[in-house]
């Protein structure tokens, strides 16, 4: 079980050679006019908003393209995602509006393929966010210091591992003979759990807090089985 203190102190400790994030800064982020108290800080988060929203509209995408290739229990954990990303967002937009800056809005394009394909895209892309991506947002927001920006990116640090860890054990089904394997997965009762403090999702009824945020297992949210959105 990871404590507040243990977030903060790891954080702050975080010193890894990955190679530069390409984060799309304002011009005023290095200005030290800015009226902002935190600029890079709040310039990092933004664009950690928009990677965790675009995740979770794949993976809304996903959900839908699984249900229409009946394969619902895979359905259901990428609504499971959708849900997880989405309180990231959800957390960095308080963060950002606390810090005095905005959201503009901005179209997000979403590509779906089959189900095999969207579950291997999937796992390269939470292993990007593990090996590369947070932590050089942790590295970087480290130089101001600003507490609750290194609590939230941790939380959805740890949380794409739990995510990358679920879709590695579906992947053992996604060789040539993805679809009768597959069917195996359907035959389960899987239910999938969401902390909306953090993220952290995990797949049976918690009885403890949540191990990543540490908050009373109250806040674990049943996800609900999705539906086919024939609009």
């Amino acid at each position: 079980m990871i404590s507040r203190r243990q977030l903060l102190r790891f954080a702050a400790l975080f010193s890894l050679g990955y190679p530069v994030l390409n984060l799309k800064r304002s011009a005023s982020a290095g200005n030290k006019s800015d009226p902002r108290p935190y600029p890079l800080t709040a310039d990092i988060i933004t664009d950690a908003y928009w990677a965790e929203m675009r995740a979770s509209r794949h993976y809304d995408g996903y959900c839908q393209k699984a249900l229409l290739e009946d394969f619902p229990n895979i359905a259901y954990l990428f609504s499971a995602f959708s849900i997880s990303e989405k309180t990231h967002a959800v957390n960095y937009q308080r963060l950002l509006f606390s810090l005095g800056s905005s959201l503009e809005p901005t179209e997000i394009s979403v590509m779906v393929a089959n189900t095999k394909a969207n579950l291997n895209l999937a796992a390269i892309k939470e292993l990007e966010k593990i090996n590369t991506y947070y932590p050089e947002v942790l590295k970087k927001i480290s130089s101001e210091s600003h507490d609750q920006t290194a609590v939230y990116c941790m939380y959805s640090w740890k949380s794409h591992q739990q995510h990358e860890r679920m879709i590695h054990d579906i992947k053992r089904y996604s060789g040539i003979f993805f679809r009768p394997l597959a069917k195996k997965i359907e035959s389960m009762n899987p239910n999938y759990y969401v902390c909306e403090i953090c993220g952290s999702t995990i797949d049976e009824k918690p009885t403890i807090p949540c191990l990543i945020c540490n908050h009373p297992l109250v806040h674990y949210k049943k996800i609900q089985r999705p539906v086919l959105d024939l609009s």
